[in-house]
């Protein structure tokens, strides 16, 4: 019994070590093309989820037990539409804004619900289905070498837009904290 207790501690310490060493689960995040808005004077990488413009292409990454995943987001083509459907927009105007999906490394899946507005008040606007902004982005599974694109579109007020930033959400174990942000103005 005891030399049975033996291997499964030593199992165990391996598979820790090798997880604590081979990356947490935690996504890193980019902004190309140009400047953003979190660079400390130091010019070291930022702390936290970084803030992209409309139209740069954000890079994520995550490690967790030697597998990386690494994907290329651009949010592009902001369009307020405010001519009412038959759904909406109950709050205003339906802002509608493209997003572009590489899949650079590893396998991820593209996601509407990825995506969150978030007013400068700290007010959280999930997407809506309108069934008007086709392509919509859809559930999509991408490897390596892959892109998906289509349109994501929130029910927001109007004043929601002068300081509101569009977040993304990880792309690994934190799945349920912001990775990246672009401004809507």
């Amino acid at each position: 019994m005891r030399s049975k207790l033996g291997v499964v501690g030593l199992a165990v310490a391996a598979v820790l070590a090798i997880a604590c060493g081979a990356g947490s689960g935690q996504t890193e995040s980019s902004v190309g093309g140009g400047s953003q808005d979190n660079v400390p004077a130091n010019g070291e990488a930022p702390a936290g989820p970084v803030t992209a413009a409309m139209g740069q292409t954000v890079t994520l990454t995550n490690t967790f037990l030697n597998d990386t995943t690494t994907v290329e987001v651009t949010l592009a083509n902001p369009q307020q539409v405010t001519e009412a459907d038959f759904l909406g927009p109950k709050n205003g105007l339906y802002y509608v804004v493209t997003v572009t999906i590489v899949c650079t490394e590893g396998t991820y899946t593209a996601n509407p619900s990825a995506f969150k507005f978030v007013a400068a008040d700290g007010t959280v606007y999930d997407w809506t289905i309108t069934g008007r902004f086709d392509p919509t982005l859809s559930f999509t599974e991408l490897n390596a070498g892959q892109r998906t694109s289509g349109n994501i579109v929130f029910d927001v007020p109007p004043a929601a837009l002068e300081g509101g930033k569009i977040q993304m959400d990880g792309i690994g174990l934190d799945f349920d904290e912001p990775a990246a942000y672009w401004t809507t103005v």
